[in-house]
């Protein structure tokens, strides 16, 4: 990945006035790492804890978009307490990162089957 970009889009993410910018900065940080999803966990681990509902909900759909049919468990490990969260769109962006992170995933995944 660009770390350059990953540098500024980052810094908008947590500095940014509008909480639109902010979101669209935080998903945009999963298309800049499709390419690298086992770094994704790492780069948005303290975004996915923020204050602010909307770098929330950008972080779930960044991790989704980044790992989508990796069935990366330090993702999903990551989503599992937005599942819980206090805002609705958040839990309902955990809950679409998680389909897509577990997209052609088989019965044998260890979070195949949710109990």
């Amino acid at each position: 990945a660009n770390s350059a970009a990953l540098q500024k889009l980052l810094h908008v993410a947590v500095s940014d006035v509008s909480d639109d910018v902010r979101r669209a900065a935080v998903i945009n940080v999963g298309f800049l790492l499709c390419q690298a999803p086992e770094k994704t966990p790492r780069v948005l681990s303290l975004l996915s804890k923020s204050f602010n509902p909307h770098v929330r909900y950008g972080s779930a759909m960044a991790l989704g978009i980044a790992c989508a049919s990796t069935g990366n468990t330090e993702a999903i490990k990551l989503l599992e307490p937005l599942l819980a969260d206090g805002t609705a769109f958040v839990r309902q962006a955990a809950v679409v990162a998680l389909s897509l992170i577990m997209m052609q995933q088989p019965n044998s995944h260890p979070k195949a089957k949710w109990s």
